[in-house]
């Protein structure tokens, strides 16, 4: 069992939503807290706070970052099941810097934090509370793209200087790219299932279909809860060995190859089909 903090840009791309039901329902997962990033956090707070009553959760603490009325999202799935604008009495009064940094300190064991969306509120973290980073079992990031002719990625790239903070805040790191997580899928076929997922089957069934509508296309990449699973171990994606650097170049977020033990580390490959079971077996538990 591990324990871990999920930080979000939940609403957008549906892979957020789907990775928020895996960490709550994964049996090897304890989901301690929940903070949202980028634009209208208070919103993204808000839709956590619904699809956590759905999934039957009503204990986690979740947390709006700093919000950004200036950061435009792309296309939306998180609208239909809860307008935009949105507010949500039960959000946690702390910051989500503070939620972050009090549940990696009181935790009884060392605590995993997972960033999905930009790192600003990760880099924030490390550079405010630097104690924390002594309490963290490692760091999960989905983001990047371990491609030196085209490495623009959008998680990086909103706060690509936060991101290169993260990666290189000198404990474990482990990064799930885009060129890998981009392989992990889920397919408009997989509807029907989705659906009869308990209590949340109807909200990611609604969010997934009209994600795959509003992008016209019958499949949709789950980068998010694939990279997640990096925070277990690698059954399903493989970490590359090699000792990694984030440099920031021209604006986008660039791998290098680091001297020394570098605590960074990229992942390599994934096997997509066993990782789209267990993901569908795990959001689907206890039909």
């Amino acid at each position: 069992m591990i324990s871990l903090v999920l930080d979000t840009d939940i609403g957008d791309d549906v892979d957020d939503a789907f990775a928020l039901a895996f960490a709550a329902r994964h049996p090897r997962i304890r989901l301690c807290a929940v903070t949202t990033v980028l634009g209208d956090t208070r919103w993204r707070a808000a839709l956590t706070l619904r699809l956590l009553d759905e999934l039957g959760v009503d204990d986690i603490p979740v947390a709006a970052g700093e919000p950004d009325a200036g950061i435009e999202g792309i296309p939306l799935s998180g609208d239909v099941v809860l307008p935009q604008g949105r507010d949500d009495p039960r959000c946690d009064p702390r910051s989500a810097i503070d939620l972050m940094a009090d549940v990696i300190a009181t935790a009884p064991e060392p605590v995993w934090l997972a960033t999905i969306g930009p790192a600003t509120n990760a880099a924030v973290l490390l550079a405010e509370r630097p104690e924390a980073l002594g309490r963290l079992a490692g760091i999960v990031m989905m983001g990047g793209r371990d491609d030196p002719a085209n490495p623009r990625e959008h998680n990086f790239g909103v706060d690509p200087a936060a991101a290169a903070v993260v990666c290189n805040g000198g404990r474990r790191v482990r990064v799930g790219d885009y060129l890998v997580t981009s392989q992990a899928q889920l397919r408009r076929e997989d509807l029907a299932r989705v659906r009869r997922a308990p209590g949340i089957g109807a909200s990611l069934g609604l969010m997934l279909e009209t994600y795959l509508d509003r992008r016209n296309r019958d499949w949709t990449s789950m980068y998010d809860p694939a990279a997640l699973t990096l925070a277990l171990g690698e059954a399903f994606l493989r970490l590359d060995p090699t000792p990694r650097r984030a440099e920031v170049v021209a604006g986008q977020v660039r791998f290098e190859p680091a001297s020394g033990e570098s605590a960074l580390r990229l992942a390599a490959s994934i096997d997509a089909a066993a990782f789209r079971h267990e993901l569908l077996d795990v959001i689907g538990r206890g039909e």
